[in-house]
């Protein structure tokens, strides 16, 4: 099977959700929390999920098929770990840790697939309800299951992704005459 095959019985992946994901990740203070978040054990690909979800007026329960758990485990943060085990500073390595990043991107870009084929038909739309409110709840759920996950450190920070994602989609929700606290 050529190259050329695989390429066209692939999925595309350009969904709703990772043209979001897409916006939200060219802010640059966006990508700086969620990487901050990533590094309280977050997975900013379940904040882009819960963030995505708020933007369509919809709650996220945090919960997720177990087959998406075990890609972010096993597939996503493996490629992570590696690359950052790399040391940067070890100029032969560059071309490897470039390969790892570009291997992390994709493999990321195939979770959010497979999340926005699980959360597709969530048709619970809560409008008219408070937009911040939603987005502030399911960024709460995105939390990692460990205790003390949003703390005195990370709930700043969910408020200013929150001011973010207001500013990326244009079907959030704003609570009129007021701005996220």
């Amino acid at each position: 099977m050529s190259e050329n095959d695989n390429q066209d019985t692939a999925p595309d992946t350009d969904t709703p959700l990772w043209r979001f994901a897409i916006a939200l990740w060219q802010q640059e203070r966006a990508r700086e929390l969620c990487l901050q978040l990533q590094d309280q054990d977050w997975s900013v690909t379940r904040l882009l999920c819960a963030s995505w979800l708020a933007s369509q007026g919809v709650r996220y329960s945090g919960t997720e098929p177990e087959s998406l758990s075990y890609w972010r485990r096993n597939v996503t943060e493996s490629i992570r770990s590696l690359k950052k085990s790399l040391s940067k500073s070890d100029s032969l390595l560059v071309p490897l840790r470039e390969s790892l990043a570009r291997a992390e991107l994709e493999a990321e870009r195939v979770e959010l697939y497979r999340a926005w084929q699980a959360l597709r038909d969530i048709n619970s739309r809560d409008m008219p309800s408070d937009g911040y409110e939603i987005l502030m709840s399911n960024l709460r759920h995105a939390a990692p299951a460990t205790k003390g996950s949003i703390n005195g450190t990370t709930e700043p920070m969910i408020r200013q992704l929150a001011e973010q994602i207001g500013t990326v989609s244009a079907g959030y929700p704003h609570r009129s005459g007021s701005t996220p606290a």
